[in-house]
């Protein structure tokens, strides 16, 4: 298994609508936002879009998992419905409906994304995934 970065996970926190962020190192978002995007051609429009099955032992799949066991370590168990990952907790595959974004995108003093315009690349697409151990050949497998 390819090992995941050693991530310290900056914060978990919510924005002014309660919806949760993972913050992580800009250095771990580039390459995750990047994970998050093969696949998909470059020129779609919409947000109903899927990137590649990352294998269960690639580094974007271990790093999703480090993602999400830190929000799990900092969310109590109510807000499964709010992070999504009630499911990952209870069986260790389900999606995560909250936000990944690099600490150069985030603004903790205003609970807000940080110049939008020109932190795209820290911004990871997609609802992070990581499929059920029920899923045959799949289980393990990161989409975004």
């Amino acid at each position: 298994m390819s090992a995941a970065p050693t991530l310290a996970v900056t914060d978990v926190t919510t924005d002014h609508a309660g919806r949760v962020y993972a913050v992580i190192p800009d250095t771990v978002a580039r390459p995750l936002a990047l994970a998050a995007l093969e696949g998909i051609a470059p020129d779609a429009r919409g947000v109903f879009f899927e990137s590649v099955a990352h294998p269960a032992n690639s580094w974007a799949a271990a790093t999703v998992r480090t993602v999400f066991e830190a929000v799990l370590a900092t969310r109590p168990e109510e807000h499964d419905v709010c992070s999504g990952l009630g499911l990952y907790r209870k069986y260790g595959g389900g999606t995560f409906y909250g936000f990944i974004v690099g600490a150069s995108g985030w603004d903790a003093g205003t609970s807000w994304w940080r110049d939008y315009a020109d932190t795209g690349d820290l911004r990871v697409r997609g609802c992070a995934t990581i499929a059920h151990a029920s899923g045959g050949t799949l289980a393990g497998t990161c989409t975004f």
